[in-house]
């Protein structure tokens, strides 16, 4: 790689961070391209030549954050293992990058994305989301739950517990590995499985 575009893609990378950083503080809609400017030590227009718009920022960090996120996840899941053990690994593999190092792009995956957005933006938005969330879908359909579960339904209470937990974890309460063992026991003892 070329240091020019070594250069270009740290400063990409810079970018990316610092946008990460307003949009979880103060949230999209409260968040300047001069605010991202002003934590990068960057020019504000110097950042247009990288993205033409806020919004296409904030998919930039979006994805960033869904690759965080996925890359957690499939690292957290070990061949071969049975399909309980694979969820409780997925779900803890999901929890450790939304409460750990990546909780800031975590965070506004979980706060940013439930509010209203252009249609286009939240297309973009749900395409990124569904990435990732095919990781756990692959999983329950492995499952063996009763064929009167809604696999659908389940696997969206179980999305729901975990991406909450961004709003009431505590470091100094149950780990995420527990945490995940617990919400994904507790939706298996409901299904009879």
């Amino acid at each position: 790689m070329t240091t020019r575009r070594a250069e270009a893609n740290n400063r990409l990378d810079t970018i990316i961070d610092a946008g990460a950083r307003c949009f979880a503080k103060a949230g999209y809609d409260a968040t300047t391209m001069r605010d991202i400017a002003a934590l990068t030590g960057i020019l504000p227009g110097s950042i247009y030549y990288h993205f033409k718009s806020k919004e296409d920022l904030f998919v930039a960090v979006h994805d960033a954050a869904i690759e965080r996120i996925c890359r957690g996840v499939t690292r957290a899941i070990k061949p071969g293992a049975e399909p309980w053990a694979r969820l409780e690994q997925a779900a803890s593999g999901y929890l450790d990058s939304m409460l750990g190092n990546d909780a800031m792009y975590a965070a506004l995956i979980v706060m940013e994305f439930p509010r209203r957005r252009s249609q286009p933006l939240r297309s973009k938005l749900i395409a990124q989301r569904d990435r990732f969330e095919r990781l756990f879908v692959d999983i329950i359909e492995d499952l063996p739950l009763k064929e009167t579960v809604d696999r659908r339904y389940w696997r969206l209470a179980l999305m729901g517990m975990l991406a909450w937990t961004h709003v009431w974890y505590r470091s100094n309460g149950d780990s995420p590995k527990v945490i995940a063992q617990k919400l994904v026991e507790l939706l298996r003892d409901q299904t009879g499985a």
